[in-house]
């Protein structure tokens, strides 16, 4: 799984988010000008619902699925909240998605 991190977030960036965000929800949290930080994660459909449910059990932070093409199946995620937030829920994920295997 590829997991990225973006504080005090661009409008240009933002802008890129809404497009390609479909959930309404999370639209309006972003027209209102609420979001600061984000973090981006990428890889497989498994990984990335696992990776949504860490994220949203750790944290105080909304996970939306980030819609784009890829040839190669792989699911992006935005995890949306205050800086503490997001970085306790990458955390989260890069600590216990490993421990999920079966």
């Amino acid at each position: 799984m590829n997991i990225k991190f973006i504080d005090k977030i661009s409008n240009g960036t933002l802008r890129i988010l809404y497009r390609r965000v479909t959930d309404s929800n999370v639209k309006k949290i972003i027209e209102q000008n609420e979001v600061t930080t984000v973090g981006i994660c990428d890889g497989n459909i498994a990984d990335i619902i696992a990776a949504s449910d860490i994220a949203e059990k750790s944290s105080n932070v909304i996970v939306s699925e980030v819609s784009g093409v890829c040839p190669q199946h792989i699911v992006c995620i935005a995890i949306f909240g205050n800086t503490a937030a997001v970085k306790t829920a990458l955390n989260s994920i890069k600590n216990d998605l490993p421990k999920l295997k079966y």
